[in-house]
């Protein structure tokens, strides 16, 4: 799990923080330093392992939270707004990475996100409205079964938010 707000130790180093996460999930020190240099490596970060974690900008700190999600080999990974507060550039690379990941290893990850560029065309979504699934299923298909314009304009309907902006929300996602 990577949480919305940040969980590492500041006064501990990249590697600190990752060997203590590793040691509760009973991995060795042996096994745990070769499965942070992987993901250290994975997310460009292998030559800030000495760092602090208080030295780092956000968008360090965030992969670091989810390489530190990732050192037991995990089937499901869920991560609650994990750009939230990032530059575009950081925002980017970490959903990039993400998708790559995601592709690679065969993983499940649900990223929940308000940041719709955040989303990929071979996604699949689920909306929720007011604690609702108001709609789910491949990005394509929810934006096609509400008119075709844009995932912009099916999550303004599907959540009343076209009325409000002037817009006709009409359809069957209407909350």
């Amino acid at each position: 799990m990577v949480f919305q707000q940040t969980t590492l130790d500041l006064d501990l180093t990249v590697k600190q923080n990752l060997r203590y996460f590793a040691r509760l999930r009973g991995m060795s020190i042996r096994e745990a330093d070769r499965r942070i240099d992987e993901e250290l490596t994975n997310f460009e970060m292998r030559e800030r392992a000495r760092d602090k974690i208080r030295d780092l900008n956000g968008g360090h700190r965030r992969r670091v939270e989810i390489a530190r999600a990732l050192l037991h080999d995990p089937e499901v990974v869920l991560l609650d707004e994990p750009t939230v507060g990032l530059d575009v550039p950081s925002r980017k690379a970490i959903v990039a990475r993400a998708h790559d990941l995601a592709r690679e290893r065969g993983l499940a990850l649900l990223w929940a996100t308000h940041l719709i560029d955040e989303i990929l065309p071979g996604d699949d979504l689920i909306v929720l409205h007011r604690g609702r699934i108001v709609e789910s299923g491949p990005m394509t298909e929810v934006i096609a079964r509400h008119g075709g314009v844009s995932l912009d304009a099916a999550f303004a309907q599907l959540t009343g938010r076209g009325e409000q902006a002037g817009e006709p929300a009409g359809g069957e996602g209407e909350a």
